[in-house]
């Protein structure tokens, strides 16, 4: 084991966690830019200012739930949820995270369908199985294997992201306002009456996941300095990202908010040969999510590598592809993830409360 001085880092530790945060959120719907309609463009100016409450949300969520993972050794989500919430909220949360896990696998693999056929007007069924065979193929190699293979995705799609959303905000500038004032006219999902109240909520909706994986990581990895300067990193990027997104799509909001996939819709406003090669890039977003959050509820049932194992990852893969068939992709999001957000708040108070008394513990105010 490498021993390095208490003031060192390891950027390249940081780098690694950084990126699984990255991948693990930019999922189908941040990649297809959903996400960032409902949640914050469908507010005008005002979810703006929503994302950067959300990014504060990131912060204090991230550095807690590694550290927690990093000296407790919590790996189960279960154990991570316990530690926070007590035992009855905490089994509450425990499996209504499997429940709500499920869900979110269809509409990832939704996602994956709808991209595809918009797109290159695929079959949607044919890229929804697409995506569930490659889940189904890298969640038999393990977490070890996840890590590595996700890592590097979230950065590469953040920086393409990104560069779309630079090129289409290029010739928009000026109407970034009109575009903000249009949306309130606009027949368009919202994930909640208030932007307030939206972006906390997605910010929380992301707790119980990250909740089941960001500890699991941590325990495996790097010092507690490392972890903090990745809780800072990760979160950054991702609502940097997200909010280049959002700006471009309030500048070209009456070309893409019709589209089922609004990123892939402004990528092609941008040229239209590179929206045909985003949607690969959009892909493979969806396919950095939907793995790990799949391998949480697989590896709370039954051991890597055991035919439970196996089974139950068939099993899953099967009813997300079928379930994703339900409904069109944007309302199946906006019926699922704005819940998910409630319980995610539960959860926040619950770690603030915890926090809040562990440093009282700590400074001797309580006995």
């Amino acid at each position: 084991m490498t021993v390095r001085c208490r003031g060192s880092v390891n950027w390249l530790t940081v780098a690694r966690v950084s990126g699984v945060f990255l991948a693990f959120l930019i999922g189908s719907g941040f990649a297809t830019g959903q996400e960032a309609m409902q949640f914050f463009v469908a507010y005008g100016l005002q979810g703006v200012v929503g994302a950067l409450l959300s990014l504060s949300v990131f912060f204090y969520a991230c550095a807690s739930l590694m550290r927690t993972g990093k000296n407790y050794r919590l790996i189960r989500n279960e154990d991570v949820f316990g530690h926070y919430c007590g035992k009855f909220i905490g089994i509450f949360l425990t499996w209504y995270t499997m429940i709500f896990i499920v869900a979110v696998h269809a509409i990832m693999l939704a996602g994956a369908g709808a991209t595809l056929r918009q797109a290159y007007d695929v079959p949607f069924y044919v890229g929804s199985g697409l995506m569930a065979l490659l889940s189904l193929g890298t969640l038999l190699l393990g977490l070890s294997r996840i890590v590595d293979i996700i890592s590097s995705i979230g950065p590469l799609i953040a920086v393409l992201t990104i560069t779309i959303a630079v090129m289409a905000l290029a010739g928009h500038l000026p109407d970034i306002k009109p575009g903000a004032r249009l949306v309130s006219e606009l027949d368009l999902l919202r994930a909640s009456p208030h932007w307030l109240l939206s972006a906390l909520l997605y910010a929380c909706m992301t707790l119980p996941g990250l909740a089941s994986f960001l500890p699991a990581v941590a325990a495996t990895t790097g010092s507690e300095k490392d972890l903090i300067y990745s809780s800072i990193l990760g979160p950054g990027l991702y609502i940097c990202a997200m909010l280049l997104v959002v700006l471009a799509l309030l500048g070209n909001i009456t070309a893409v908010y019709q589209a089922d996939v609004p990123i892939l819709a402004l990528a092609s406003e941008v040229l239209p040969i590179y929206g045909l090669i985003f949607a690969v890039v959009i892909f493979l977003g969806i396919y950095s999510t939907v793995t790990p959050l799949l391998w949480t509820v697989c590896e709370r049932f039954s051991e890597e590598g055991t035919s439970r194992y196996r089974l139950l990852v068939i099993s899953l893969t099967l009813l997300g592809y079928f379930g994703g068939m339900l409904l069109p992709f944007g309302k199946l999001l906006n019926l699922i993830y704005p819940t998910v957000g409630y319980a995610g708040l539960l959860f926040l108070v619950c770690a603030i409360l915890k926090d809040l008394r562990s440093l009282r513990l700590a400074s001797g105010g309580v006995k």
